[in-house]
């Protein structure tokens, strides 16, 4: 939008995208520069208190796997996977509206949550995810429509100073990374408020930037995807059945896309959807 808030006009175009909505515009956003961020409408109480479970779930997490020695040696000790499957509290998030209501806009309606993952980011640089990735990692071809959307529920305040999340506005529609020169230029630091959304293209090329404040910035990412692609970690096992009996989670958390035991159970289950 110029100054003068007057939009812009165009010459020789016959055909122009129409942002009717909020949604609308978000995705046409999203499609364009790979990004965009959602107030989530969290009171700041809840989100303060997602923040005290997400940490225990890491403690518990460490815990299981027999201390942070061994978590370092893969380097996850910063991330609390799948916490949804630990605490209910988590569910509402990876089921939250706005977000679910952008991402049938952007690849369809039906789509499932292929990853949750809390992600602290500490003060003192050490955090993995600060080197630029993927969220499908390892993939070097574009779509025409996008394959996964990531939405990063944002914990504390997103800042330069507290380690916001850096990303290359447009990558998701570039195979090869960009020069090092290139990047630096373009690279830019999504600011955005304790309960907000940062929602992009899972083909955009991001980093986590460096914390230098004196707190951990805490966050909740998920990835949302058609069910070609497989769930990092099983969501049904990890649920142990748990949502089956609602037919809204129950899609969104793999229970349909999981691989059928034999011909007959996928017949079954195929017989058991038709309209």
């Amino acid at each position: 939008m110029r100054a003068d808030s007057r939009p812009a006009g165009a010459y020789g175009v016959v055909e122009r995208a129409d942002a009717s909505t909020d949604t609308a515009r978000l995705a046409e956003r999203i499609r364009l520069a790979g990004y965009a961020v959602l107030p989530s409408g969290l009171p700041a109480a809840q989100v303060a208190d997602l923040g005290a479970r997400l940490e225990q779930i890491m403690a518990r997490q460490v815990e299981e796997f027999g201390g942070p020695e061994r978590l370092a040696a893969i380097g996850d000790t910063l991330t609390a996977r799948c916490p949804l499957a630990y605490d209910d509290a988590f569910v509402g998030l990876a089921a939250h509206a706005g977000v679910l209501a952008l991402c049938r806009a952007l690849i369809g309606d039906y789509i499932i949550l292929m990853q949750q993952n809390g992600v602290i980011n500490p003060p003192d640089g050490r955090h993995t995810q600060v080197a630029y990735h993927r969220d499908l990692p390892y993939q070097h071809f574009v779509s025409s429509r996008p394959l996964a959307i990531s939405a990063l529920f944002c914990i504390d305040p997103f800042r330069p100073e507290t380690g916001a999340t850096t990303v290359i506005p447009g990558s998701h529609r570039m195979e090869l990374f960009p020069s090092e020169q290139v990047a630096a230029e373009l690279e830019t630091a999504v600011t955005a408020d304790a309960g907000w959304f940062i929602v992009f293209d899972s083909m955009l090329f991001h980093r986590a930037g460096d914390n230098r404040s004196d707190r951990p910035r805490r966050a909740v990412n998920h990835v949302f995807t058609t069910p070609i692609i497989a769930q990092q970690i099983s969501l049904p096992d990890a649920l142990q059945g748990r949502y089956a009996d609602d037919p809204a989670l129950a899609r969104l958390f793999g229970y349909e896309a999981a691989p059928a035991r034999s011909v007959l159970s996928w017949r079954e289950r195929r017989f058991a959807r038709r309209r």
